[in-house]
């Protein structure tokens, strides 16, 4: 049996616990995923790795050239040569470094304006979609209004018309 037949349905009260569950299941499932995407949105995560890796591949290089002088001695190089070597490397080190942590910094500033385009969006989308709501609540609202007064209206001539009706009948059998 529906509540509407049971005689105790109310559609304010039941309007009342929709929203409020609606309230909750946001609370509960959607605040947190906004929470983490606020705390994300100013994040150096990137950059912090890629300094990070930068300094894993300079040891991995200065590694591999003291292998290489080891292995295969120094060839024939003198000190100034073996010194420009190791500058070489040094120079490549940094610029690799640099290069790394810029190209670490671009996509960070990119994955930040996303998540904040995407936490306007979801934002922009429940003004949308309460804005909507609201209007059709107010259109619902002035079609009751309107309903009401032709329902007034039509009751009053109707109670006219009979009015009419039964004066006429008196009238009538008064004549007779």
């Amino acid at each position: 049996m529906s509540l509407l037949m049971a005689g105790n349905y109310d559609p304010q009260q039941e309007l009342s616990n929709l929203t409020q569950r609606d309230y909750d299941r946001f609370v509960e499932k959607f605040e947190p995923f906004e929470d983490a995407l606020l705390a994300q949105r100013n994040s150096t995560k990137l950059v912090d790795q890629a300094r990070l890796d930068s300094q894993t591949q300079s040891r991995i290089a200065q590694e591999a050239a003291a292998r290489n002088i080891e292995r295969y001695g120094g060839a024939g190089l003198s000190a100034a040569q073996r010194q420009e070597q190791q500058r070489a490397l040094q120079r490549g080190t940094s610029l690799s470094t640099v290069g790394t942590v810029n190209n670490a910094r671009v996509a960070q500033r990119e994955i930040n304006q996303a998540i904040t385009a995407d936490l306007i969006n979801i934002g922009q989308g429940v003004n949308r979609n309460a804005i909507g709501m609201l209007t059709s609540g107010a259109e619902m609202a002035q079609n009751r209004y309107q309903s009401y007064k032709n329902a007034r209206a039509n009751y009053s001539s109707q109670m006219k018309g009979m009015g009419a009706q039964i004066g006429s009948a008196l009238l009538g059998a008064f004549l007779i």
